[in-house]
C-alpha cells in the first residue's frame, strides 16, 4: 500500500519511505511505530464499530508544469487546417505535415508580430471582419507579411504602406491576389503609357538607333555618332513621358496595393460569415475564394502583350 505523503494520525507528520510504520489490523491505519506504542492502540479505534477503513490522503494539487501538460494534451485533441493545401493538422504543429507551410492557428505557435513591434497578435483576435486565424486561412500565401499590416491598420489607423511586389509587378500582382478591378485599371493605364512609344517620331528614332548600332559594329560610323543616335532616342519627349509615367504608375500601385487588398479580404470574409458559420463550409469557401491565382496573373501578361501590339500598330497607323 502506498502511504508516502499520508500523515500519521498521532503526530500528524508525513510518512516517508524510511519511516518504521505499523498498521492497525482492524482498519489498516498506518502509524509510526513509536507513536502507536506511545498511545497503545489505533488512533481511529473509536471508529472501528462504524466499519471505518483507512484510505490514503488525497494527493496534493498538481504543479503548474503538470497542468500545462494536461492543457497541451487538450490542445493536441484539436486540429487546424493548412492555409495552403487544406490538410488537417494537430493544433500544436508549427508547420503543415503535408506541405510544410507555417501554421498560424495554434496557441502553441508564437503569436503574429510585425517586424520590430512588441504588439502580440493572437489567432482569435478580430481582424478583417473575421479573426486572425480566418484571415490567415483566406490570404494563405505570405500571410505572415500581410496579417501584421492589416492588424496595424485596424489598431493604429495607419493606412499607408508600401508593397514591393506590387511595385515591381504592376499590374500583374493585382490579378495574382484576385483584386481584379484594380488590376484592370492598372492594365489599361499601362497600355495607354505604351502608346507613347508607338508614335512615328519615336519609332523613327528607334529605327535610327538600330541602324547606328549595326553600322557601329561594322565600323562604318564612329562611337560619337552611335551615342548621338542613342541620346536622341532616350531624350525624346515620348520616352521621357513613358519613363516618368511608368514610375508614377508603379508607385501608385505600390502605395495602394495593401489598402485595396485589405478591402477585398474584409469584404470577402464578411460575405463568407454572412453565408455560413459552419467551419467546414467556411474552410471550403476560404480555399475557393481566397489565396492567389497564378492563372489570372499569367493571363493578364498575355492580354497586355497582345493589346500593346494591336494598339501600337493601330496608333502608329493613325498618326502616320
Amino acid at each position: 500500500m502506498q502511504i508516502t505523503g499520508s500523515h500519521c494520525p498521532v503526530c500528524s507528520a508525513a510518512f516517508t519511505e524510511r519511516d518504521d510504520v505499523v498498521f492497525c489490523p482492524v482498519c489498516g491505519t498506518p502509524h509510526h511505530r513509536a507513536c502507536y506504542e506511545s498511545v497503545g492502540r489505533c488512533a481511529n479505534e473509536s471508529r472501528h464499530a462504524d466499519g471505518y477503513v483507512w484510505t490514503p490522503d488525497a494527493p496534493a494539487p498538481e504543479p503548474p508544469a503538470a497542468q500545462n501538460t494536461q492543457n497541451a494534451d487538450a490542445n493536441a485533441a484539436r486540429t487546424t487546417f493548412c492555409p495552403r493545401c487544406g490538410a488537417e493538422n494537430p493544433a500544436q504543429e508549427p508547420v503543415c505535415l503535408q506541405c510544410g507551410e507555417r501554421l498560424y492557428h495554434s496557441d502553441m505557435q508564437p503569436p503574429y508580430a510585425a517586424p520590430q513591434q512588441t504588439v502580440q497578435i493572437r489567432p482569435d483576435e478580430p481582424l478583417c471582419g473575421g479573426t486572425v486565424d480566418e484571415t490567415a486561412a483566406f490570404v494563405r500565401f505570405s500571410a505572415q507579411r500581410y496579417i501584421p499590416k492589416f492588424y496595424k491598420r485596424e489598431k493604429t489607423g495607419k493606412k499607408v504602406s508600401f508593397n514591393w511586389a506590387a511595385f515591381f509587378f504592376t499590374p500583374y500582382w493585382f490579378f495574382y491576389r484576385k483584386v481584379y478591378l484594380a488590376g484592370g485599371i492598372f492594365l489599361v493605364l499601362q497600355l495607354l503609357l505604351s502608346l507613347c512609344t508607338a508614335t512615328p517620331h519615336f519609332q523613327g528614332l528607334f529605327g535610327a538607333l538600330y541602324d547606328a548600332q549595326l553600322q557601329f559594329l561594322e565600323g562604318a560610323i564612329s562611337e560619337a555618332a552611335y551615342l548621338a543616335a542613342a541620346k536622341s532616342l532616350y531624350t525624346a519627349p515620348e520616352f521621357l513621358l513613358f519613363l516618368i509615367g511608368s514610375l508614377a504608375l508603379h508607385l501608385a500601385a505600390a502605395f495602394s496595393a495593401d489598402t485595396l487588398y485589405y478591402r477585398r479580404v474584409t469584404r470577402e470574409l464578411s460575405a463568407i460569415h454572412a453565408q455560413s458559420d459552419a467551419p467546414e463550409a467556411m474552410r471550403l469557401m476560404f480555399l475557393r475564394r481566397g489565396g492567389t491565382s497564378a492563372l489570372f496573373c499569367a493571363a493578364s501578361m498575355v492580354i497586355l502583350y497582345v493589346l500593346e501590339q494591336v494598339a501600337g500598330v493601330a496608333f502608329f497607323t493613325l498618326l502616320s
